[in-house]
Order: structure tokens, then sequence, then C-alpha cells
């Protein structure tokens, strides 16, 4: 039998005749809204964090990315979370708005904020989206269970079509609000006053690189690079390299020869190959970059543009397969530049000598160094934020 910490349930008034919004999970209005936090990974909120961990991994031959969400919540993870937290509690409500082109994004906001103990409104884009659906019906079976009804009480994904009004209406009674992209969004989102005593975080519009060794790429043997270029389609081409952590810009540590330049980038953007609306959004970006920045050299690949611009290190539209491309003659070439990236993947040796080394170097800003394959994987960190402490407050001792 699951026993939790009894906490008495406390509806704001203040919520009780809200906006007009379409509730999506669970479908059920203001009326029901608990606003009274909880404790930080309180024993409720870490079962049901379990049963939503083993529903996803069960989805997974349907849904991969659910899955690997779900093992990214294992108890171990959380266990050394909660040992991290200790001493910290709940800010109170958390208004999370999420974008449409990493739809997952979503219920990662969401998780951090319930772990510590926050009910939450977030506010989903209209443009749905099959993964998406397939979280919001686990949730909805989820929160139907009478077990699990302190966590629906304090939850709720809605969507409601721009209208400044209900965002003002949110944003009045929020303690915490958190806007997840991009530029514009933020922009607008900030005209919109906060209460005096809320807070904000914001996670921008950001570009992310892969650094490729040409040396240990070339020594690669055939189920090696097959290997390789798996790992890295992954980070690479998933969501059309819209996903803030998908590289867009590729800079190679040693000059690669053109064989070996000319097998990675025609394989790596294979997938993008067979869609003519991509070929398009591909000449469309070029012209756009070449616009706003001289390119110094541009080559073409059947899945993949690549653009070499002349002063910057990234360029400002990107998908389709459309990619900035440098070279490095080392590492400390490499350290000297002034990147600012929020992901580097590090396809090679020495990644851990160049973590090492990133501290040391101030004008070299780069958030995440990963190995192959780990650029979407969730953090409890984000754009070098730590997520956990954005969402809760330091308990004075």
């Amino acid at each position: 039998m699951q026993r939790h910490l009894p906490v008495n349930s406390r509806r704001d008034e203040r919520w009780q005749s809200g906006p007009d919004v379409s509730f999506v999970a669970p479908q059920a209005g203001w009326d029901s809204f608990v606003t009274q936090s909880l404790p930080c990974f309180a024993p409720i909120i870490r079962d049901f964090v379990a049963d939503l961990s083993a529903h996803l991994q069960r989805e997974g031959r349907h849904w991969p990315d659910l899955a690997a969400f779900g093992f990214w919540l294992r108890s171990r993870q959380l266990d050394q979370q909660q040992t991290r937290m200790q001493g910290r509690g709940p800010v109170g409500i958390v208004f999370h708005l999420v974008p449409s082109n990493v739809p997952t994004v979503a219920f990662y906001s969401w998780l951090m904020a319930l772990l510590m103990g926050n009910s939450c409104v977030v506010r989903l884009s209209s443009r749905t989206d099959p993964v998406q659906e397939a979280m919001l019906a686990i949730l909805r079976k989820l929160f139907a269970l009478p077990k699990w009804q302190m966590i629906a009480m304090r939850t709720r994904f809605i969507r409601y079509d721009h209208d400044e009004s209900v965002t003002a209406w949110l944003s009045e009674r929020c303690r915490l609000r958190i806007i997840w992209g991009g530029d514009e969004t933020i922009r607008q989102v900030r005209k919109i006053r906060l209460s005096p005593g809320a807070q904000e975080a914001v996670f921008p519009d950001r570009r992310s690189m892969a650094v490729l060794d040409s040396q240990w790429l070339a020594g690669l043997d055939s189920l090696q690079w097959q290997q390789m270029i798996v790992a890295l389609q992954q980070d690479c081409t998933r969501f059309n390299q819209q996903a803030c952590a998908s590289p867009t810009t590729l800079c190679w540590l040693g000059t690669p020869d053109d064989a070996l330049r000319q097998r990675l980038l025609g394989t790596l953007f294979s997938p993008f190959a067979q869609d003519p609306a991509l070929a398009m959004e591909r000449l469309i970006n070029s012209q756009q970059n070449a616009a706003l920045d001289e390119m110094g050299q541009l080559s073409t690949f059947a899945g993949a543009t690549s653009l070499t611009p002349n002063a910057s290190l990234r360029l400002r539209y990107v998908g389709g397969g459309t990619i900035a491309e440098f070279v490095a003659d080392d590492l400390t070439d490499l350290l000297s530049q002034p990147w600012d990236m929020q992901t580097c993947v590090w396809v090679g040796e020495h990644r851990e000598q160049f973590k090492d080394a990133l501290p040391q170097m101030p004008a070299c800003r780069i958030d995440r160094v990963v190995a192959t394959g780990q650029a979407l994987t969730f953090g409890w960190y984000w754009d070098g934020i730590d997520l956990l402490g954005l969402c809760s407050r330091t308990l004075d001792s």
C-alpha cells in the first residue's frame, strides 16, 4: 500500500473563474485547481513519477522518445537529485510557455517544477504533434486514477489562441514564469507584467555545434563508422534542426581530406535528401544567410548545404540540412574561437580534455559538451541553468 504525506488541498479563490481555455490534461477546469504546494520530492510526487516512468518505458515500441524520457526519470537519478536539493522549498505556481518545435519540452519543464513541489500551468502550442499527444494520453489516464488526484489537481496543460489577456491573467497569478523561446515569443511575453513577487526565466533561441576529429574519423572501421553515423544523425537531423541542441555548425578538428568530408556530410544528412520541400528550404536559407553575411565557401550535398560565414561562427537561418562549416587546426585553435553554443557534440577523442579547458576560456561559451548521440538528451541543467534550483528556493536554516 502506498502511503503519502497528508497535505490539505487549498483552492485559491482567484482561480475559480479563470479565462476560457482548452483544458488538455487533466480535462478539468480552474475550479478544481489547487495552488498549495507540496514538499520538494514529496513521496506522492516520487511515486507518481515512478508510475509515469514505467508507462513511458512500456510505450517504447511505439514512441522511442517517450521511452527514453521514462528511462531518464528512473529512481536512481531522482535519488541523486533529491539529495542535491535537500534544504530547498517550492516557489509556488509555475507558468510554462513552451514551443512547438520540440514536443517533449513541455513535459520536461513541467516535471522539473513538479519535483520541487510546485503547482503548474503549462500552455501548449496549438500545433499538435503525435509524440506530444501520446504523452498527453498517458497523463490523462494517470490523472483519472484516484491515487494521483493530488498531482492532477496541481497540474493544468492548456491551449489557447494568442491572447495577451489570458497570458496576463496567468502571469499575474504565478510566482515563476518560464518561457522556452523563440526570441520573438520572449520579446512579446516580456511586455506582459508579472506580479511584484514573481520571477522569470527565459530560454531563447540558441545554436549548437559538433566537433569532428578528422584523424579519429579516418581510422574508424565500417562498423564503428555506421554506429557513429546513426548516433550523429540522432543529434543533427531530428526536429529538422530546429531544436536548440541540434548541431547546425560543424567544426573539423584538423583538415579532413575531400573523400572523408564528402562521405560524412553525404551520409549524415541523407535523411533530408529525398524531400523536395527540404531542398527548397535549404536554398532559401542559403540565400538569406548570404544576404546577411558574405559567405566564403558554399558546398552542396544530397541532403545538405554547407556555408562558411566570414563574420560569424553560426548561421541565422537553419533547417532542412543548412549548416555552417569550419576547420580548426588543433585544440588550441578550437578553444581560441569565441563560440557561443548551447551544446557541443564531440565526435572523437579528447572530449574530457576539451571540457576541462573550457572554464579557463571565458570568451568561449559552450554550456554542454556531450558524446555523439546525446545532444537531445534531457539534463538537470539547461543553457547553464540549474532547473531544479530555478523552480525552488533556499530555506534559511
